[in-house]
């Protein structure tokens, strides 16, 4: 009996902190404001950015056989932010494969703690003609989760690259939100109350010091939200979502609306191989990996890369490519996934976006921390029993606009949403379902339908 009024008061406590939570983010979830952001200088740059970019991370440059080079172009990828050398980077050329290159023209990828903050630093003093240029190059790894601190001196070695290089890009990728104060280097304000917002605003500072500082085109950012442990009352394992996910998006998408850059988003394609001893990030299936494409798509994404194509640091089995260059399912999970990507791409690129908003964010744990709601009024009266992600946009060139509808229902649930919605004054309304079209028809009322399986999203589009 009293186990149970414990129980019971748990859920009772946990769901009051979480309207709190809900409420406080969002009258306060975006401060601290940037002060004085950079509006990005947009680069030409010499591969295709006018179609959503698709990218793996990391390579075996011992596999340059046109087999294995071959695999990349056939799961659909473009790019590859990987170590390189000449053989390897000859072998992408052949098959249309970017590479974004570490440690390669005399230009290292710095770690966490060892940038060279010096005038000798190789970014600073390479001249144009040392600069060993390929087909194939479509820019050079600078640093990967730099803290604040470093993001001045990370500005100076990106404006030398520039002013030395044409139409190469400098890379540098963020940490997620889920990090902490030491590792971001900016530290939560007073009235930050609860764990969760204090790692909020500890992020949104973070962000802030970046686009303050580095004039890049593109935030780029990795984050790996499925988790699985085991339940402490059962003794059996469940997935679960981390909580920041969504908000993670959110202030990057915020930054790069306010700051003419592109969201670049890492996505977790393998993970850990479970044991039942800790928390984990999982390996995920396909309808997992496809759930945070068309998430990180409903906040405008422009490039999507898979983490890990081949090598990582996660369980070697559950890569793209295992150690023994074979394709495993994920591979073929990816290249599914990929496919529709391809398929939405032309229609996706011809819209802004303008934020993104949750459908009954209170019934799922990670999706009540509130979003950035944007002004958006195409969609009506929406019904639904379950959660949804809706990503808000309007055409570049015309008086259309668009959105995209997730299921987000804990994926590990695997539970099919349905929804219902009016889009008033519409003369046409197309769904993008797996990336292939079809007209959307309202019913007798003026309703529109829509059933989505568990991680799936859409795109549609409104003509009026």
């Amino acid at each position: 009996m009293f186990d149970f009024l414990g129980e019971y008061w748990k859920k009772i406590t946990s769901a009051i902190l979480s309207m709190l939570l809900l409420f406080v983010t969002s009258f306060v979830g975006d401060v601290p404001k940037a002060k004085d952001p950079i509006i990005a200088t947009r680069t030409d740059y010499s591969f295709d950015t006018d179609r959503i970019l698709i990218g793996g991370y990391n390579y075996n440059i011992n596999y340059t056989d046109d087999e294995h080079v071959g695999y990349v172009r056939d799961a659909g990828i473009d790019f590859l932010v990987t170590r390189a050398n000449e053989d390897f980077l000859d072998a992408c050329e052949r098959f249309g494969i970017g590479v974004i290159a570490k440690n390669y023209s005399g230009l290292p990828t710095y770690g966490w703690t060892n940038i060279d903050r010096t005038e000798n630093c190789p970014w600073l003093t390479f001249s144009p003609e040392d600069f060993n240029d390929h087909p194939a190059v479509w820019g050079n790894d600078l640093m990967d989760e730099p803290a604040a601190d470093s993001f001045p001196y990370l500005a100076e070695m990106m404006k030398s690259y520039y002013g030395k290089t044409d139409g190469k890009l400098a890379y540098i990728n963020l940490y997620p939100a889920y990090a902490n104060e030491e590792q971001l280097g900016t530290t939560a304000d007073w009235f930050a109350f609860s764990k969760e917002y204090q790692r909020i605003n500890s992020y949104q500072k973070h962000v802030n010091a970046y686009i303050e500082a580095i004039d890049s085109d593109y935030i780029s950012v990795d984050i790996y939200p499925l988790r699985m442990k085991i339940d402490k009352t059962s003794g059996k394992p469940y997935k679960y979502t981390e909580m920041t996910w969504l908000k993670n998006l959110d202030i990057l998408a915020t930054a790069c609306r306010n700051t003419n850059r592109d969201l670049w988003v890492i996505t977790q394609a393998t993970g850990e191989y479970f044991d039942g001893s800790h928390g984990v990030s999982r390996i995920p299936n396909e309808d997992e990996i496809r759930w945070q494409v068309y998430a990180a798509l409903s906040f405008g994404a422009k490039a999507i890369i898979h983490a890990c194509y081949q090598q990582g640091w996660w369980y070697e089995g559950s890569h793209m490519i295992n150690s023994a260059g074979e394709r495993t399912p994920t591979y073929y999970y990816v290249q599914a996934v990929n496919q529709e990507i391809r398929a939405l791409s032309d229609v996706y690129m011809d819209y802004d976006n303008l934020g993104a908003f949750v459908h009954n964010p209170m019934r799922e744990e990670f999706t009540r921390m509130a979003i950035s709601k944007p002004n958006f009024n195409a969609i009506s009266d929406i019904q639904s029993e379950e959660t949804l992600l809706v990503g808000c946009f309007e055409e570049k060139e015309g008086d259309g606009v668009a959105f995209t509808m997730v299921n987000m229902t804990e994926i590990g649930r695997e539970q099919t949403a349905t929804a219902s919605f009016k889009l008033d004054g519409a003369s046409s309304v197309t769904v993008y379902a797996a990336g292939v079209p079809s007209t959307l028809t309202p019913d007798a009322d003026g309703n529109y339908s829509l059933t989505l399986s568990p991680g799936e999203g859409v795109f549609v589009t409104v003509e009026y």
